[in-house]
């Protein structure tokens, strides 16, 4: 990642959006997905003109989602962390007829 710092700023910048108080979800497939078509959130490689800077900004993307439901969830059980972490994968890996892939 050539922005270290700007990724950071757009961590910090997704999470004061987040409602912690909302623990327990989830991450539902279509709302993830609807955060890549978006630009949900904003990250570095939004601002790149290289030709694999879609697929960085994706990356960027689910690396926040990622992170962000970890910290929201840290007294959830593993399994739980798991189960969410695994949406998120799925999204970046393609399975289900996933665009992104």
């Amino acid at each position: 990642m050539k922005d270290t710092e700007g990724f950071i700023r757009a961590y910090h910048d997704f999470r004061e959006s987040v409602d912690f108080e909302r623990c327990g979800l989830l991450p539902e497939l279509d709302n993830l997905i609807w955060c890549m078509l978006m630009g949900v959130p904003s990250v570095p490689a939004d601002e790149d003109i290289s030709a694999d800077a879609a697929m960085a900004a994706i990356d960027q993307r689910v690396a926040i989602l990622k992170a962000v439901f970890v910290e929201v969830n840290k007294n959830q059980t593993d399994a739980f962390l798991d189960q969410g972490l695994n949406q998120t994968v799925r999204l970046r890996c393609g399975e289900e007829g996933n665009i992104f892939a």
